[in-house]
């Protein structure tokens, strides 16, 4: 969330930022926090000075007791105390409830070098890798082609789970593991601390976490009648780690990094193809997150990001980097660079990873911080997809598709997978 008393010193500024992203909407918001925001301060000073006065008042009782003196006065004054602050601790509650929520609905402010855009067709393009190949064979449909070859049954998931699940078996099982592990290792030689996080989280942590309210009712699950939810990815368990600590300046930046399922309902789920694995409800996800200072905050996206390319240069899939704009950016973002893989069958490219930088967004939500002698402030949160395993796997199952209906293993995956380098060869 952001500091809300930056928000109310500086309305004008959060209306421009809140214009740019096409959040007009939430104007209402800040209204309401300029609104209710004076007078919980007003209640919670008054209520501070009450129990400041009730502290000395029975200070003077117990004096006056001693010295033998008449203390029925304050008696009467200090009945009358209690019950006044019993009111306006109602009040300072319900004001205190009402500037969160709206808080909470405030984006995070853009980073200047944000391009501005009403939606992902604004976005700009930054880069392109890679070779095109040039296919002379009709590519196969990817969930076809597991089906023929035995690796998959999407009717066994619909059955036993619905659309969105689905069984791998055999070589591609084995695939979707190789990725994960080629990840791990991927991230260990880069220094980044393992961690085997929870795969549920309660609602307030998972809200500090998430991009605001909205996020609960379009993407997460929850457990009936517990105050658990399932993570939507392994940013989530991660970030909330040190919620409530301060780190010591020393060791940042803090490089962790998770291999999870992934768990979202996805909006218009009930039009996730019945048999895909582009899109899904329960996916396989390599996560980075990075706490660091806000001096090597831009430094370290950079640093994220680079590393993204280069695991999936190794992989030999063409790829280009997106500019997410204004209109696009998740509100918890500050800046995003998406990699988008490219597909031939479907003759395009589409998102594969995000990297976005958060700046002291989520850090304030979860009140983690940092100190080093006198300095102090709130830490930094990046996060970036190292790799989500079925995007991954169905750019592999396009990209080195054979005119056989095989599909070539990239060299770096071979050691991950026993030694089969064909998918769909008899071994």
């Amino acid at each position: 969330m952001l500091d809300v008393k930056f928000v109310v010193e500086n309305p004008e500024l959060i209306k421009k930022d809140l214009k740019k992203r096409g959040k007009e909407f939430k104007l209402e918001n800040l209204k309401a926090i300029l609104e209710f925001y004076p007078k919980w301060k007003k209640v919670k000073q008054e209520l501070d000075d009450l129990r400041n006065k009730r502290n000395i008042i029975s200070e003077n009782i117990n004096k006056l007791k001693k010295e033998g003196k008449d203390i029925s006065p304050l008696i009467k004054e200090i009945k009358e105390i209690p019950e006044r602050i019993k009111v306006l601790e109602l009040e300072e509650v319900d004001l205190k409830d009402k500037v969160d929520f709206n808080l909470n609905k405030l984006p995070n402010l853009l980073d200047q070098s944000v391009p501005i855009g009403k939606s992902d067709k604004d976005n700009k393009e930054i880069k392109k890798w890679g070779k095109i190949p040039k296919i002379k064979f009709e590519l196969k449909n990817h969930a076809e082609l597991l089906e023929k070859l035995g690796f998959a049954d999407f009717e066994a998931g619909i059955n036993n789970a619905g659309r969105g699940f689905n069984y791998l078996l055999k070589d591609v099982a084995l695939l979707d593991m190789a990725l994960q592990r080629y990840g791990v290792d991927f991230l260990i030689k880069n220094k980044f601390i393992p961690v085997v996080p929870p795969m549920l989280l309660n609602h307030k942590t998972l809200l500090s976490v998430l991009s605001g309210l909205e996020d609960f009712e379009n993407v997460i699950y929850k457990v009936e009648n517990e105050d658990l939810y399932l993570i939507g990815t392994g940013e989530h368990p991660l970030v909330s780690l040190f919620k409530n600590k301060t780190l010591v300046k020393e060791n940042l930046p803090t490089k962790l990094f998770t291999v999870t399922p992934c768990f979202r309902k996805e909006v218009g789920g009930h039009g996730i193809d019945t048999k895909w694995l582009f899109r899904m409800h329960q996916f396989n996800k390599v996560e980075q997150v990075v706490f660091c200072t806000p001096k090597d905050s831009i430094k370290m996206h950079k640093y994220m990001q680079a590393l993204t390319e280069k695991f999936f240069q190794s992989l030999k899939i063409p790829y280009r980097v997106i500019e997410i704009c204004s209109g696009d950016l998740g509100a918890k973002f500050a800046k995003q660079w998406d990699i988008e893989a490219w597909f031939p069958r479907q003759k395009e490219y589409k998102e594969v990873t995000s990297a976005g930088n958060c700046t002291d967004f989520q850090a304030r939500a979860l009140n983690i911080k940092y100190s080093y002698g006198k300095e102090k402030g709130y830490v930094h949160i990046l996060n970036n997809t190292m790799v989500a395993t079925s995007r991954a796997m169905v750019a592999i199952l396009e990209n080195y598709q054979q005119k056989d209906g095989t599909i070539k293993v990239p060299r770096v995956l071979i050691p991950y997978m026993h030694g089969i380098k064909v998918i769909g060869k008899k071994h």
